[in-house]
């Protein structure tokens, strides 16, 4: 009918005086101008298809493109013959729907229409989610560009899995979700599994555009991804529409923080507590937290046990510690050997049951583990050990380690009499890179001419201790922990005597302890709370170092005095902020990374650096020549590249 025919015109008009004002092209594009320079492979036929009109772009070729806004509502006079058709149309879709399919070309994942643009209209006039399609696809000319090889990337998915508008910002994706179904790109999906998989992300792709995810800079396939990782593919493809938008909102905050360009806060000192303002409020504060505090209940979730890991060990004496000088205010729970996801998220319900309010996972590998218990339950506080990593349903925690391997490393120097000295690191992920250049700095600090030797715990297959034998290295910087697996393993900084033996010289301390009595302080003042309302669509790393008490050094009585006073020196001027290990001039392997007289490296850059100090004989392993354990850590957070694919299947074996 024409009244229809006039709103539409209505909105339409509205539409072009919009894109006019935003500088934006008001008429639908059409095809033929987009491939006028790039060209085009060659065209494909797929058939007739079920489209999603969000996926229409524009016209096949240019003609009567003024007739429509750029949304494809309409524009010319209601008295015109063109008026009178698109109010005939929509009467009969009324009536008994458009049965003809519309003839549209594909290009990139795209449509534009060759026959059938009132049609169109009509249909996002009555804003109907899907329109019946008559599809010719056009290759595009091959290029090295990222769009180009993602679009490759579709092509092998529609093969197996022939769904249009599950698009995708970033390379592997596609492998990434046929994982997640449990599939591949070379074998064709059960067709349960295709229906499954397209009333899911329907559901989902409808969600987020009502929650105007676009805003967010991702595509809804990226955020469906997300979600996937989160509750699982059988999990969510089973959720009704409600169930979805329900769980949506619930990751909403994830999205925001991923798209984030600023995501994480580095919050490098504890918060202090908020000044009450007056006598009453004081005397509050101290009735609320000394007088009848409810006991906070925390559990400990461990991926291994303190028995066979020495960071477990680490951790549980911290926490043993917590609860003795808590007085009663505070209650844990521990959960040991829970590296799978069915014995992690076993720890989590039995967590929830017992009312506890603090969950602590104390490895990066459980960070996935952890954002899943912090979505399911948002009454949970969740953190994880870990640095850098931008979540923002659970929080990380970590210490400035390097600031120890700096004064590990002038030790170091200050004790070698060839001017040589080991360093063997773990896993190359944030934080770890930084603890390797703080100590090679530490050592060049005290000895300009001396070489730090790299190896690595995590590569497979070879022999780094006759390594660094063959290379007369007699000082090495070792595991920060002891071995329970292995108790007369040598860890932190020792010496190699000419005879063999051993000499431990020091090592790192972690107070553990003191750290989660802060977070707990935290947690009673209202500081958790407040970070978050400041913060907002960050996410919240704490990275404390010598000046918060929650590490040390220790030096043995061993090493003489006057490399102790050294020791101490420099300590005392780090702690004072004289002394930072990368402030001013600071050369990698390849080349000048800062000049002399620059102040620090920004947080961002000292967690995730992944450059060598320049007096460093070694390198950054690669993939390949990782072990499992080491894999699986730089997937949860490494500074070296890991292929999507590969991380995806890791992440799937858990």
């Amino acid at each position: 009918m024409i009244e229809d025919y006039r709103k539409a015109r209505k909105a339409g008009l509205r539409q072009v005086r919009q894109d006019v004002s935003a500088g934006r092209y008001p008429y639908p594009p059409a095809l033929s101008d987009i491939i006028k320079d790039h060209g085009y492979q060659g065209e494909v036929p797929v058939g007739v298809v079920e489209i999603d009109m969000s996926l229409i772009a524009g016209t096949r070729t240019q003609g009567r493109q003024n007739s429509f806004s750029r949304g494809f509502l309409p524009l010319l006079e209601e008295d015109s013959e063109f008026a009178a058709k698109w109010s005939a149309l929509i009467d009969s879709q009324r009536g008994e729907g458009l049965r003809e399919p519309i003839i549209v070309y594909e290009y990139m994942q795209r449509f534009y229409v060759q026959e059938g643009n009132k049609r169109v209209s009509v249909m996002r006039f009555l804003e109907m989610p899907t329109i019946t399609a008559n599809v010719t696809r056009m290759l595009p000319m091959p290029s090295d560009s990222k769009e180009y090889r993602i679009y490759q990337e579709f092509l092998r998915f529609y093969r197996v899995c022939p769904i249009y508008g599950i698009t995708f910002s970033e390379e592997g994706s596609y492998e990434r979700l046929a994982i997640f179904a449990g599939q591949d790109l070379d074998h064709p999906w059960p067709d349960e599994r295709v229906v499954d998989l397209r009333a899911s992300f329907g559901s989902f792709a409808e969600a987020f555009s009502k929650r105007h995810g676009e805003s967010l800079g991702i595509t809804s396939g990226d955020a469906y991804l997300i979600y996937l990782k989160l509750y699982g593919f059988e999990l969510a493809v089973c959720a009704s529409p409600v169930e979805i938008a329900d769980r949506l909102g619930r990751i909403w905050g994830e999205l925001r923080v991923t798209t984030n360009q600023d995501a994480i806060a580095y919050l490098e000192a504890p918060t202090e507590p908020a000044s009450r303002g007056g006598i009453i409020s004081d005397l509050k504060g101290l009735y609320k937290n000394r007088f009848f505090p409810k006991p906070l209940r925390i559990a400990f979730i461990y991926e291994r046990s303190p028995q066979t890991s020495g960071w477990a060990a680490a951790h549980d004496r911290g926490r043993i510690e917590l609860e003795r000088a808590s007085g009663g205010t505070v209650e844990t729970t521990v959960f040991t050997d829970c590296a799978s996801d069915e014995a992690f998220d076993r720890a989590v319900e039995r967590a929830v049951a017992e009312q506890d309010d603090l969950i602590v996972t104390n490895v990066p590998t459980q960070a996935t583990q952890a954002l899943r218990a912090a979505v399911m339950y948002p009454q949970l506080k969740v953190l994880n050990c870990s640095v850098s990593l931008s979540y923002g349903a659970v929080r990380t925690f970590s210490t400035k380690t390097y600031e120890v391997k700096f004064l590990l490393g002038a030790l170091a120097a200050s004790l070698s009499d060839n001017h040589r000295v080991g360093y063997v690191a773990d896993s190359p992920v944030y934080g770890t890179v930084a603890g390797i250049n703080a100590f090679a700095i530490g050592v060049q600090t005290v000895d300009p001419h001396a070489t730090v030797y790299l190896k690595w715990y995590s590569a497979k297959d070879y022999d780094w201790r006759r390594e660094l034998a063959e290379s007369d290295v007699r000082i090495v910087c070792a595991r920060d922990v002891p071995n329970p697996g292995n108790p007369d393993e040598s860890w932190g900084l020792y010496l190699v005597e000419h005879d063999g033996t051993e000499v431990h010289l020091g090592e790192p301390v972690w107070e553990w302890g003191r750290y989660y009595e802060r977070i707990v302080q935290s947690i009673r003042d209202d500081s958790w709370q407040r970070e978050r309302d400041e913060l907002h669509d960050r996410a919240l790393n704490y990275w404390w170092g010598l000046s918060s008490g929650v590490m040390d050094v220790h030096i043995c009585d061993c090493v003489p005095a006057r490399q102790r006073s050294l020791v101490e020196i420099f300590k005392q001027s780090m702690l004072s902020g004289q002394t930072h290990p990368f402030a001013g001039e600071l050369k990698s392997q390849t080349g000048l990374v800062q000049p002399s007289g620059a102040g620090r490296l920004s947080s961002m850059q000292i967690a995730r650096m992944a450059w060598l100090n320049q007096n460093i004989v070694g390198r950054l392993p690669e993939v390949r020549e990782l072990s499992d354990r080491g894999l699986d850590e730089v997937v949860a957070g490494g500074v070296i590249p890991v292929n999507p694919t590969l991380a995806a299947r890791r992440e799937a074996k858990r």
